[in-house]
């Protein structure tokens, strides 16, 4: 089958829904996530169709999150059985999504995924993004499963189809707190995949070799541990260097997602050929961890020089927390405590699993929030009039962006005064431990370079 190649291939104009449903995503995305970063916009092409293949550890939340890092249109490639949800339906429907039917699922039929493939065809012919998770369904897995073949069949087959090559582009996205509230992500956008295979292969051989391409791709922006032990280990050993230099607050997500890269690596060679010094090197970072958390003290508290130019600014900071932030933040507190204490406890229990726990919060907390706020502001209308509800609706926005910026500030806070006056009545408590863990700088040093040699060889 070949589908007329449009004349005039490029993106369509964004429709009012698409506009408002972006605009959607990226406020759920910067009021649920507390860093959100994106690299690699530039590798998006604006004259072809795109296919997306990105992994899938966050179920629903993922496709709001690849939303929110771009401003164009993306037409996810959905489930038949959301299109059943009455809640869900007329979203997927506006935003152009596509439904795909998994064999296992309730009246599946081959020949309405041959439907859905010609529709895909047809959208990416015209310029359009598509965006597929290539393993199939969301997962708790700290590595990448086996990837299914239709992002491979859907792009060589819409080349048959339309005689237009679409840009197969691998998307990474890291979750390094899934699951918690202000927390982070960061999304990674591959470059184009090599589409060109030898001319004497089957169109067989070629769906294999590009899904292979796409995993490779995958690997590459993505973090791939053999446990989630694993991945705490080394996000704990990244910490720990940037620390050292005093740059852990500067260094962005990909340069943290880089570092745990070249560690987890590094580690998998030590572990071969090194057991015994990576089995002392864990029970020493154990026991620095241990002490200092016995002692209520953060690693980069060690790294604060207590001047006095430092000290009157954190005050002046500090004061100005307390007057004019924090009773402002008080007031979107007490208007968000049953919401905010419905969505956390209902999530926990809707959730299946940590890849759950980020949608069900959205989705609860979209749900309640809006119903909460609405039904105050209606109140307020109802006795006091459209003036006094406009100026409740305005305060609770401002008051509830405020709680936001200071709901993990208050907590540090309080944690470094703690710790400053700790350090005040123990001087030589400070001294101790960056002793201790200039010992274990060395430790980890020596093994990094073992692991380079290593790696050299």
């Amino acid at each position: 089958m070949e589908i007329q190649q449009p004349t005039n291939a490029g993106r369509s104009k964004l429709s009012w829904f698409e506009k408002a449903w972006q605009g959607f995503c990226r406020l759920v995305v910067k009021v649920f996530y507390r860093r959100f970063e994106v690299s690699g916009l530039d590798n998006l092409p604006d004259n072809r169709g795109i296919i997306l293949c990105a992994n899938h550890v966050n179920a629903l939340a993922d496709a709001v999150v690849l939303q929110a890092a771009t401003r164009i249109a993306i037409r996810p490639l959905a489930r038949s059985g959301l299109f059943e949800n009455p809640l869900l339906k007329p979203i997927l429907r506006q935003i152009g999504a596509v439904p795909i039917y998994r064999r296992g699922d309730p009246g599946f039929e081959a020949s309405k995924n041959s439907n859905t493939f010609s529709q895909c065809y047809e959208l990416l012919a015209m310029g359009e993004t598509l965006i597929i998770f290539p393993e199939g369904q969301s997962h708790d897995v700290p590595q990448l499963m086996a990837l299914k073949t239709g992002a491979a069949r859907m792009a060589l087959e819409t080349v048959q189809a339309t005689r237009t090559e679409p840009a197969v582009i691998p998307v990474g996205l890291t979750f390094p707190e899934k699951g918690k509230f202000r927390s982070a992500v960061l999304v990674q956008f591959g470059k184009p995949l090599d589409l060109t295979f030898p001319e004497n292969s089957t169109q067989e051989q070629n769906v294999i070799e590009l899904t292979g391409r796409i995993r490779a791709g995958l690997e590459s922006i993505t973090l791939n541990a053999e446990s989630w032990e694993e991945i705490n280990l080394i996000a704990r050993v990244e910490r720990f260097f940037a620390f050292r230099h005093g740059k852990y607050h500067q260094r962005n997500l990909q340069q943290r997602f880089r570092t745990q890269q070249r560690l987890i690596d590094a580690q998998r060679l030590l572990r071969k050929y090194e057991p015994d010094k990576v089995r002392g090197l864990i029970t020493q970072l154990k026991q620095f961890e241990k002490i200092c958390q016995h002692c209520g003290v953060k690693d980069y508290q060690l790294s604060i020089d207590y001047k006095p130019t430092l000290i009157g600014l954190y005050m002046l900071r500090m004061t100005w927390m307390l007057l004019v932030v924090f009773p402002i933040a008080l007031w979107g507190i007490i208007n968000s405590y049953i919401p905010y204490q419905l969505t956390k406890r209902l999530s926990d229990h809707i959730a299946r699993g940590a890849n759950q726990h980020d949608t069900a919060k959205m989705v609860l907390g979209l749900f309640f929030f809006s119903f909460i706020w609405g039904l105050q502001s209606y109140l307020t209308f109802h006795y006091f009039g459209w003036k006094w509800a406009l100026a409740y609706i305005i305060t609770l926005v401002v008051s509830a962006a405020a709680a936001l910026l200071v709901r993990g500030e208050k907590q540090r806070i309080i944690e470094n005064i703690r710790v400053f006056l700790l350090f005040l009545r123990k001087r030589d408590l400070k001294a101790y431990l960056r002793h201790k863990r200039q010992e274990l700088e060395k430790e980890l040093a020596r093994m990094v370079r073992i692991a380079n040699r290593l790696s050299n060889s």
